[in-house]
């Protein structure tokens, strides 16, 4: 069940990937950085999902990896502070960046470079979660495990 909840993860990071062209093409760059911090909180809990290790109750689950550094040997330790660094950062707008604050007017406050700064980071870790998802199906043996039981 546990690959099947990490994939289940995964796809619906990838589906909100595709919804953000939508949220970036308006202007709406506010829902575009609440959007990547979900984006980057699932692909990262899609990891620890697979390797059994308990989050909590967390929007900032890279450090979970770096704790769990021995569980993750096919990530470089670059790679594992990307994780935990990116993931830190983007926890810091999740509330901000939906609903605001008394001074802050998120639609106002986000601008476009704060979009590209989040999609950058989706990027990368998307590509580290490909890279990981990938390595642990070859270790499974099976060139697509985190879709079986």
């Amino acid at each position: 069940m546990r690959k099947k909840l990490a994939r289940d993860y995964y796809q619906r990071a990838n589906y909100r990937i595709q919804a953000l062209s939508f949220f970036y093409e308006v202007g709406d760059y506010a829902d575009v950085v609440r959007m990547c911090q979900e984006i980057i909180e699932l692909f990262i809990k899609a990891c620890l999902i697979i390797k059994g290790i308990n989050y909590g109750k967390t929007h900032d689950p890279g450090g979970q990896v770096a704790e769990n550094r021995e569980r993750f040997p096919e990530l470089s330790d670059e790679e594992i502070a990307l994780l935990e660094n990116i993931s830190f950062e983007m926890r810091k707008d999740r509330e901000l960046a939906f609903y605001g604050a008394v001074d802050i007017v998120p639609l106002e406050y986000y601008k476009q470079k704060n979009a590209d700064k989040a999609i950058a980071y989706v990027n990368q870790i998307k590509s580290i979660v490909e890279k990981y998802f990938n390595s642990y199906a070859e270790l499974e043996g099976s060139p697509d495990n985190t879709t079986c039981e």
